[in-house]
């Protein structure tokens, strides 16, 4: 049975896609910042080193997961009035933050299907509420 405060499955999957989206048009702006000022084109792509760019690119997606996570709400979450807590009144620390945005990009991975973790718990939890022991809930709830 879900605790009252359960965030509902339809606000938790659409503050997750303004999370994506938010955060794809992060990194699309510092792929266009980083092509202005080195004074490349789009067809030109290809000439700017990509393993440098993508690892700058993984660790800004984890900082904004990390760092809102650590504050319970994403901007998504904010939009919707969600906040993560942890199970059992511990403290949201940056060990639990990341582990759970760790899990989540892993869970993104093969084209979002880890998130059908989220549909088939009894309590709406992931994979990633699992692994770092958080839960979703309203946040007048928390």
């Amino acid at each position: 049975m879900l605790d009252a405060g359960t965030a509902s499955l339809s606000a938790r999957l659409t503050a997750g896609l303004i999370d994506l989206v938010t955060i794809a048009a992060l990194d699309a702006l510092v792929v266009y910042l980083t092509l202005e000022i080195c004074g490349v084109t789009w067809q030109e792509l290809a000439i700017v080193p990509i393993v440098p760019l993508v690892a700058f690119l993984l660790l800004q997606n984890a900082g904004y997961l990390v760092a809102f996570t650590l504050s319970g709400q994403t901007l998504g979450k904010m939009v919707f009035n969600l906040r993560v807590v942890p199970v059992g009144g511990a403290r949201m620390d940056t060990g639990r933050a990341a582990l759970r945005a760790l899990v989540w990009a892993l869970m993104a991975l093969p084209a979002g299907l880890g998130f059908a973790s989220v549909l088939l718990d009894r309590d709406r939890r992931g994979w990633h509420d699992h692994s770092a022991g958080t839960r979703v809930v309203r946040a007048g709830d928390a």
